[in-house]
């Protein structure tokens, strides 16, 4: 609308400068009677007139345009997904899409599972802005989640209040505070032995911020106490006592220019009494490796990490400690760590939440996306006592083990990715036959 003020302003403006222009062209043949030229004059003053309401006019379009647009809510579609936002910014709904699927094949002998295709995960997480400082946030999960059939959940349910930058709530269902390396990983497939000793998901409130200029930040709360690797969460804790846990992560140099900058400290954990059965322990191959058993008793959880994403660089290590007691009062500790690291050939930034190519994948055009090569060593250790009081039978479960893979990691866009992974598993007892070797792909879709 404001060009059209403009061309009819131009436009007028020529006309009058043409009908200005008359009696000097007229002039050079004959004078103008004194009552043509009054006329003319009174001509020129009503077409301004005229030009004037019509650019006001216009005007009060474009203010009553404007004021209507900001009575109506914004829709947006982009590689973060539907947003819908009210008038006023203060209100938003954010609805996204997760979908997984895994091709796995086992390139040994060993195991029941064998080589198949699955829809790894198929997720609809929905976060909606109330205000200025509540969230809301859901995520269905609607894939097979084993071979046995269907096993649709909320996977996430939390509500979250922000009081100030340093300080929020969060209570509800959500991913624990244990683990450095959440479901979605980073650098592999799938987890390590450290997220095997580690709760999944856990119903609780939790406290969360940062602090110190951000060089601290951490995460503080009281769970019902779900047990290790499961999404289920607890409705009692199994025990009906709740348990203690949090995580403090330190960034000393996180406001300098050097390549230390993104380097970062944390350490998580939980306290509690747990009753009832472990979850069993899966190799990186996601076969069963450790069976379950019944524990009953203080279960006390520690794992202190570090990770760093400075250019196409990015590594992480990570150490997690299951002490708990068994039904006899006999105390038993499980570790697992891990040492993963990864480096995007095609030069491209890394962080947490991966890469975004600088040339997203064209086939018309010639352009690939981003390529990033990574590479794991990851161990298990099973406290002897489990063997030594019969907890635990060799025969079906392993004691120890130790893995080392490599993979490539394929960024279409921002929004589509394939991964590439081979690893290899050496066992100590256990029921797999022989040391387990898999390669396995994954072809995901987000935003």
């Amino acid at each position: 609308m404001r060009n059209s003020v403009h061309t009819v302003r131009a436009a007028g403006l020529a006309a009058l400068a043409l009908l200005s222009a008359t009696p000097s062209l007229t002039a050079q043949t004959q004078a103008p009677a004194p009552d043509d030229v009054a006329a003319l004059r009174e001509q020129i003053r009503l077409l301004d007139q005229k030009l004037k309401a019509l650019e006001r006019n216009i005007e009060l379009k474009d203010e009553t345009a404007a004021a209507a647009a900001k009575k109506q809510p914004s829709v947006s579609i982009g590689n973060k997904g539907l947003v819908v936002t009210s008038p006023d910014k203060d209100y938003s709904l954010k609805v996204g899409a997760l979908v997984q699927t895994d091709a796995r094949v086992y390139l040994d002998d060993s195991g029941a599972n064998r080589d198949h295709v699955r829809l790894r995960r198929i997720r609809l997480p929905i976060t909606a802005k109330l205000g200025d400082s509540f969230t809301a946030y859901l995520q269905p999960d609607f894939a097979s989640a084993d071979t046995a059939g269907s096993n649709t959940q909320l996977v996430d349910a939390w509500g979250q209040i922000a009081f100030t930058p340093g300080f929020s709530l969060k209570f509800g269902k959500f991913f624990g505070p244990v683990a450095l390396e959440t479901p979605n990983n980073r650098h592999f497939i799938e987890s390590s032995y450290t997220n095997q000793l580690a709760p999944n998901r856990d119903i609780g409130v939790e406290a969360a911020g940062a602090f110190a200029d951000d060089l601290v930040a951490y995460r503080l709360g009281v769970y019902n106490g779900a047990p290790n690797n499961t999404w289920a969460g607890t409705v009692n804790g199994g025990d009906g006592d709740f348990t203690l846990g949090g995580r403090l992560a330190v960034s000393p140099f996180k406001h300098g220019d050097g390549a230390l900058a993104p380097l970062s400290f944390s350490v998580g954990g939980t306290v509690g009494h747990y009753a009832g059965n472990t979850s069993a322990i899966r190799t990186n191959g996601q076969q069963t490796a450790v069976a379950a058993y019944a524990i009953d008793g203080q279960q006390v959880r520690v794992s202190p990490a570090v990770e760093w994403y400075s250019g196409p660089f990015s590594a992480a290590a990570e150490f997690t400690l299951d002490r708990h007691e068994l039904v006899t009062g006999e105390s038993v500790s499980n570790t697992g760590w891990r040492l993963s690291a990864g480096y995007v050939l095609t030069g491209e930034n890394s962080s947490r939440r991966g890469v975004t190519p600088s040339s997203p994948f064209n086939w018309g055009k010639g352009t690939w996306g981003a390529f990033e090569i990574v590479a794991r060593v990851s161990g298990l250790e099973v406290d002897d006592k489990l063997f030594d009081l019969g907890v635990l039978n060799p025969a079906t479960s392993a004691s120890e083990a130790i893995s080392y893979g490599v993979g490539l990691n394929w960024f279409l866009n921002a929004n589509v990715q394939a991964r590439f992974d081979v690893e290899k598993t050496n066992l100590t007892d256990g029921p797999l036959a022989d040391d387990e070797l898999y390669a396995f792909t994954r072809l995901q879709f987000q935003f």
